[in-house]
């Protein structure tokens, strides 16, 4: 592990101190599946450990104090996360990983911001991180259907993570919860680009083209 982000997950680790130890054996568990994961997709596991390490930093925190976070980092607060402020963990954990923990990259930022809802467009980091976290073994154990999902996104990330929205879908549809905006827009991003993808006319072999 380079030497900066070898310090920077120390540091972050160092914070989990004194956070409950159920939320420390939950972030272990999504650093283990992550890095597994981004071996399937040749993604940097130095700058995996350090989103998967970064994801959940203030996920313990009461309601009250996520919003006062959020709004002291500066993170936009609207309607939907001032009724349920745990949505604000991980755009929090984004500004203040860069302004006091000294983490610079991009991508790897983006990971934690949005590994709750999603986003339109991710880097693959990102969409390593929000499936590690969905489909990790104590979850996979508590709803079953993430080891199929975890099982998908070996083989194809994009449409994992088309699996699980839909997924969440039907649970908000089924308890009545309302689907956050942003998660909405990712979702239906995930659904055209899943159609472009599918409508697209099959490959035709370089010797059948004609030639003048």
């Amino acid at each position: 592990m380079g030497p900066e982000i070898e310090a920077q997950v120390r540091a972050i680790q160092a914070a989990f101190a004194d956070r409950p130890a159920g939320l420390v054996r939950h972030v272990e568990r999504v650093v283990d599946e992550a890095v597994d994961l981004a071996g399937y997709w040749d993604v940097d596991p130095e700058r995996v450990r350090l989103a998967a390490w970064g994801h959940d930093l203030f996920r313990a925190l009461s309601l009250a104090d996520q919003l006062s976070l959020a709004r002291e980092a500066g993170v936009p607060v609207g309607p939907e996360e001032e009724a349920e402020p745990v949505l604000l963990h991980g755009p929090t954990a984004a500004v203040v990983l860069r302004q006091r923990f000294g983490v610079m990259d991009d991508e790897a930022l983006s990971a934690i911001r949005d590994h709750t809802l999603g986003a339109p467009e991710m880097p693959l980091i990102a969409k390593v991180i929000l499936i590690a976290d969905k489909v990790e073994e104590r979850k996979r154990r508590r709803t079953p259907i993430m080891r199929e999902v975890r099982r998908l996104a070996r083989r194809d990330l994009d449409l994992a993570l088309l699996c699980w929205a839909d997924w969440k879908w039907v649970e908000e549809r089924a308890h009545g919860w309302d689907s956050h905006p942003r998660h909405w827009a990712s979702r239906q991003a995930w659904v055209r680009e899943h159609h472009n993808e599918t409508g697209l006319p099959a490959r035709v072999a370089e010797g059948l083209f004609e030639t003048e």
